[in-house]
């Protein structure tokens, strides 16, 4: 007889079996029926009770794990046992101009103070802009008509004013050091913390302030290095903290902590781009604004899965940059402005560079770095890289695909029309290249394209799709045009040296409507002649210059000493030499639906049968 429970089941109506068979083994209940009885409630709460205290065992035990666990306060919690402090919302960023014209009031010179308000109109939606720095424009004199006619303006210009969105917030705390490791909260969930100012003054009704900067390095930090510490806490509100006295300064009892912050809506306000003065910085006053750059960056707080990955990347670097991961988990964690990063060594280049660390920025804003946020870049990076390893910061190259895709489908099956079809075909391509092609590790794969265009709509029978590869560059009339264009893919070759591999818009040049195009260069098969050609009357093309050279094997067209008749764009399109276009280093491949052509068509032998073969013709391979 056995008097052994079975512990290993966790499923209620197991549990409560287990029980049972444990009771019927028992002298006293040999012939006891249970399931008439009483004591069958009371095993159902034993296994209630058993199965309530094995889930809250297991989800305890999954919330103690950062890669299990689900509750953002635990992965919090978890990812800051790693050094890691999870990124917060992040607020969108513009530049416009702003000129004000004075009244009867006209001062020498007029400032626009931190967080001076615009606004703007997004989707129907009103939001806030604000300032983050106190500007300062002289007074510009304007007399216009003749004395005693005649009218004077006072305006006062702000060039490149770099508006944020969001409310600039201010909060106060005083310090008391009887409170044992004392926090400062930030008041809001969606603060954005590179926004965060936080100044400490000796009393509330001190008129002087001392500004702490966010801690980055052990090394030069000592007793009276003036630096907070940031991390984010389990009600996902972030908090600072001071040093000890030795790491850092520490402010003194009835001290006041003011904290200066600017709350935000994320990536809600992306692409505003009309901006009105909401301030009045002068009675009397008119303004005008221009747009410099549209609002773009914004982006919500970090993600879970995104803690997930970058917490242990973190806790790997050890704040040093030897590895390429170690140089992405420290530009990700402290700079901001990165949509996608590349990182490799300089002898993977196509000409090597020893002794070198490249890196390739995509931004948030814009395609490439500016120089100032280079300089930020690499601010970041001094003292945690190896003494001999020179970082070197390249623009991202970017080479654009047009697509030429040919649909047939069956209109039996679909109640859109052949245009609505069409548009559906367009939205998933550039939806396609959005979730796959964002990231320097985003290949265009071929097969993935023509299933997912397949997929579109059910009626939709098979697809032709054929990638072209094109770069536009700017020509210029008052200036040698010089260029290095690196193309994702070797470029295609039929073997007739006599055909172009390179098409291209027109542009002119010395009076003539001229086209960018190659020729052969005699004993070799991989590299040719960049020119310059027009046509004759006869119809025989006719080169004018000969401007640089292509080499097909590794889609490099160098091009240099020419200027056009005017300020041109210029679209220079090639083949790749495979369907899937894979791109290396700096590289960064995308889409462009408003170059690609998309041809939908009824598919006549599903309509029609064996008499809808007669003429139904297939899309040839290359254009």
């Amino acid at each position: 007889m056995s008097t052994i429970l079975n512990v290993t089941e966790l499923d209620f109506e197991q549990i409560k079996t287990n029980l049972k068979t444990y009771l019927k083994n028992q002298d006293g209940f040999t012939d006891y029926d249970f399931e008439g009885s009483g004591l069958n409630i009371l095993l159902d709460v034993l296994a209630y009770n058993t199965h309530y205290n094995a889930i809250n065992a297991h989800y305890t035990l999954n919330e103690a794990f950062l890669d299990s666990a689900q509750i953002r306060g635990n992965v919090v919690t978890r990812a800051k046992v790693l050094g890691y402090t999870p990124r917060s919302t992040l607020t969108p960023i513009a530049k416009i101009n702003v000129v004000i014209t004075a009244g009867s009031t006209h001062p020498p010179t007029l400032t626009l103070p931190r967080g001076t308000k615009f606004s703007t109109i997004v989707d129907n939606a009103e939001y806030n802009f604000v300032t983050m720095t106190e500007l300062t424009a002289p007074q510009v004199t304007t007399t216009e008509g003749v004395a005693p006619n005649e009218v004077t303006t006072y305006t006062y210009h702000f060039d490149n004013v770099e508006i944020k969105e969001g409310t600039l917030k201010k909060v106060q705390y005083t310090v008391n050091n009887i409170i044992q490791n004392q926090k400062y909260q930030v008041s809001d969930t969606d603060v954005d913390t590179t926004t965060l100012l936080v100044k400490v003054k000796s009393n509330s009704a001190a008129l002087n302030s001392d500004t702490y900067t966010l801690y980055e390095d052990l090394s030069v930090t000592v007793a009276a290095t003036q630096v907070y510490f940031l991390q984010q806490n389990a009600n996902e509100y972030y908090e600072i903290y001071f040093g000890d006295g030795v790491t850092g300064s520490r402010p003194v009892t009835s001290n006041i902590v003011e904290l200066e912050y600017v709350t935000s809506s994320g990536d809600a306000a992306n692409g505003a781009q009309a901006f009105t003065l909401a301030s009045t910085l002068l009675s009397g006053s008119t303004n005008v604004t221009t747009t410099v750059s549209v609002a773009a960056g914004g982006q919500s707080a970090e993600t879970l899965e995104s803690i997930r990955f970058n917490a242990p990347l973190k806790f790997a670097s050890q704040n040093r940059a030897v590895s390429a991961d170690d140089y992405r988990a420290i530009l990700k964690a402290e700079y901001s402005n990165i949509d996608a990063i590349s990182v490799w060594g300089g002898e993977n280049n196509t000409v090597p560079d020893y002794g070198s660390v490249y890196i390739a920025i995509k931004p948030l804003t814009g395609d490439t770095l500016a120089e100032s946020d280079k300089a930020i870049v690499m601010s970041l990076l001094k003292g945690k890289t190896v003494t001999t390893v020179k970082p070197v910061i390249v623009d991202t190259e970017y080479t654009y695909i047009e697509l030429d895709v040919n649909v047939r489908y069956n209109p039996n099956l679909t109640s859109k029309t052949n245009n609505e079809l069409v548009t559906a075909v367009t939205n998933t391509l550039a939806t396609y290249g959005t979730n796959q092609l964002n990231d320097f590790d985003g290949v265009f794969r071929h097969s993935q394209v023509t299933q997912t265009v397949d997929a579109t709509d059910p009626a939709i029978l098979s697809s032709s799709v054929r990638p072209r590869m094109f770069k536009l560059i700017k020509i210029r009339s008052n200036e040698d045009f010089t260029a290095d264009l690196q193309f994702a893919e070797p470029l295609y070759s039929n073997g007739n040296v006599n055909e172009m591999s390179i098409t291209s818009t027109p542009f002119f040049y010395n009076g003539a409507k001229c086209y960018i195009g190659d020729s052969a260069i005699a004993n070799t098969e991989t590299k040719r002649s960049v020119i310059i050609y027009t046509y004759d009357q006869g119809g025989a093309v006719a080169a004018v210059k000969t401007v640089g050279t292509l080499d097909l094997s590794t889609g490099i067209i160098n091009m240099s000493g020419f200027r056009a008749d005017t300020n041109t764009t210029v679209k220079i399109a090639v083949v790749p030499n495979s369907l899937d276009i894979a791109p290396k280093r700096e590289q960064l491949v995308s889409i462009d639906t408003n170059y690609s052509t998309i041809v939908a068509e009824i598919d006549t032998i599903a309509t029609s049968g064996q008499s809808g073969a007669i003429n139904y013709t297939t899309t040839p391979r290359l254009k």
